[in-house]
């Protein structure tokens, strides 16, 4: 993490301005293509009718939307707020983008994966997804379904993102304090970015 605190100006501008690019693309593109596979079959699409419909397609635009929305919240901190002078104003952007990214990870994200599964996989309490040997449950007839699954699954997705949240926030913490004593000191260099050696004579 301390490196991104090392980046010089031209190279976060490129960095950033370079995901928020690539973010805009594939979010307009995911998102027609999301809109287009959930259509039935019988319906014409217009230009876009060689898009198929399909509920696993519908589910790689979800991941494309997904990475996409990651690249615009993050080339916007590189753009507007890494490594800058923080005034109110900067740090007001940086707190709307923050409150940005939760609304994603712990509103949109779920909410989406929980209709998917309910309306696309229908994944509902009335299909059984296992049934559990009998032997196991002192002879009794105990199914786990679908419904289950999918409630579990969006557990463990806050799970993990709640502890990937805490360590993310633990980490920018010490990037101001620099390299860790383990790291490797990097010789300094010339305005031209070639490194200086001192000479022998």
């Amino acid at each position: 993490m301390y490196r991104l605190a090392e980046l010089s100006d031209s190279r976060r501008k490129t960095i950033g301005w370079g995901l928020l690019g690539l973010g805009f693309v594939g979010l307009v593109v995911a998102v027609i293509w999301i809109h287009y596979t959930s259509l039935p079959p019988e319906q014409d699409a217009g230009i876009f009718d060689w898009i198929p419909s399909s509920h696993l397609l519908k589910g790689v635009g979800y991941l494309v939307v997904f990475g996409a929305s990651q690249m615009l919240v993050i080339g916007a901190l590189f753009v507007w707020v890494l490594n800058q002078r923080m005034t109110w104003a900067r740090a007001l952007f940086a707190s709307f983008v923050t409150w940005i990214e939760l609304v994603i990870i712990f509103g949109m994200v779920p909410s989406e994966w929980l209709n998917f599964a309910q309306t696309d996989l229908d994944w509902s309490s009335q299909r059984v997804a296992v049934t559990i040997p009998p032997v196991l449950v002192l002879g009794n007839d105990v199914q786990l379904s679908w419904a289950a699954i999918k409630d579990s699954i969006s557990m463990g997705y806050h799970l993990v993102m709640l502890a990937a949240a805490a360590v993310f926030a633990l980490q920018l913490q010490k990037m101001k304090k620099g390299p860790p004593a383990s790291a490797d000191k990097a010789p300094p260099r010339s305005p031209y970015g070639r490194p200086l050696v001192r000479g022998e004579g």
